[in-house]
C-alpha cells in the first residue's frame, strides 16, 4: 500500500507541474499583462476568473481545499481512525494544501480585492503555516501508525541505540560525548521555545558538521568499511533522538500554539470561499454544467 500511495502522490505532483507548465504556455502573457489590457487579449474569455479554464481551475482548486478537511475528520472522528495510517493521510493533506492554492491563484488571475481577498490571503496563511506545522510534527517522535510516542518510550529507544553503538560498533564514552555535544541537546532544553530556531538552524547547516563528526569517529574505531553506512545512520538517529528529548516540552507547546493560529485561518478561508461560491452561482456564473 505504501508503494501505491507513493505512486499516487507522484502522479499528483506530476499533474500539478503539468498544469502549471500548460497554463504558462497557453496563458502566460495574459497573467503578465495589465488589468486594462487583458479584456482585449484573445485568451481573455478563456482565462479570466469566470472563463472556461480560469473558472475550471478555481473549481478544482477549491475542491482540493475542501478535501483538506478529510484529514482532520480522519484524525478526530473515532470511527474513521482505522482508515489507513495517519502519516499517509497527512501526505495527501500536504499535497492538497499546496496544489489547491496554486490552482486558485491562477483562477484569481492575480487580481486580489474585496471580501474574497480575505479568503485568499487566509489560504496563503494556511499554506505557509502548514510548512511550519509539518516541521514541528516530524520533530515529535511517532509510531508507524502516526500515534505519538511517550517520552519514556523515546528515552528507552535512545538507551537501546547507545548500547548498540557501544557493543556492536566499539564507540566509547568519549565518542558519545562528542555526539551529545554535536546534538546541542543541553542548550536546546535550556532555551525552551527559543530553541526551535536553533533546531531549524542546525537542520539547515548542521550536515557539514555532522560529516566531520562521523569522519572523526570512523577514524578512531575499528569497523569494516561495509558497516560504516550503518554507523552513520545510527549516529544520525541518536542525534535526532537526543534533540527530540531536549525539545519535547517546547515542541508540544509550539504545536499547540500552531493549531491556535492555523485553524482560524482555515475556517476563515472556507467560510468566505463558500460565500463567494454561493454569490457566484446566484449571479449566474456557471461553468460547463
Amino acid at each position: 500500500m505504501n508503494t501505491i500511495h507513493r505512486i499516487l502522490l507522484f502522479l499528483g505532483i506530476i499533474s500539478i507541474l503539468f498544469v502549471v507548465w500548460y497554463v504558462n504556455q497557453e496563458a502566460g502573457s495574459y497573467y503578465t499583462s495589465s488589468q486594462i489590457d487583458r479584456p482585449r487579449l484573445p485568451v481573455h474569455s478563456d482565462w479570466k476568473p469566470s472563463g472556461l479554464y480560469g473558472h475550471g481551475l478555481g473549481i478544482i482548486g477549491s475542491s482540493m481545499l475542501i478535501l483538506l478537511f478529510i484529514y482532520s475528520i480522519r484524525k478526530r472522528v473515532k470511527m474513521f481512525r482505522t482508515w489507513g495510517r495517519l502519516p499517509t493521510w497527512l501526505n495527501y493533506h500536504i499535497f492538497l494544501g499546496i496544489a489547491g492554492p496554486i490552482l486558485v491563484t491562477y483562477h484569481t488571475a492575480f487580481k486580489f480585492g474585496g471580501l474574497v481577498s480575505i479568503s485568499y490571503w487566509s489560504m496563503i496563511a494556511v499554506m505557509v503555516s502548514g510548512f511550519v506545522g509539518r516541521y514541528i510534527y516530524v520533530k515529535i517522535p511517532r509510531k508507524l501508525s502516526g500515534a505519538e510516542l511517550s517520552l519514556s518510550d523515546v528515552r528507552q529507544e535512545r538507551s537501546n541505540l547507545l548500547a548498540i553503538l557501544k557493543d556492536e560498533y566499539g564507540l566509547n564514552n568519549e565518542h558519545l560525548v562528542l555526539i551529545d555535544q554535536f546534538s546541542n541537546s543541553t542548550k536546546l532544553k535550556e532555551r525552551g521555545l527559543a530553541g526551535y530556531f536553533s533546531f531549524l538552524f542546525m537542520d539547515l547547516v548542521g550536515w557539514l558538521q555532522y560529516h566531520f563528526l562521523i569522519k572523526k569517529i570512523i577514524k578512531t574505531v575499528n569497523i569494516p568499511p561495509e558497516k560504516e553506512k550503518e554507523l552513520k545512520y545510527l549516529v544520525k538517529n541518536d542525534v535526532q533522538l537526543s534533540r527530540q528529548i531536549a525539545f519535547w516540552d517546547a515542541a508540544h507547546t509550539l504545536f499547540h500554539y500552531w493549531h491556535v493560529i492555523h485553524k482560524p485561518f482555515a475556517y476563515t478561508m472556507v467560510v468566505i470561499m463558500i460565500i463567494h461560491i454561493g454569490v457566484t452561482i446566484t449571479l449566474g456564473y456557471t461553468w460547463i454544467f
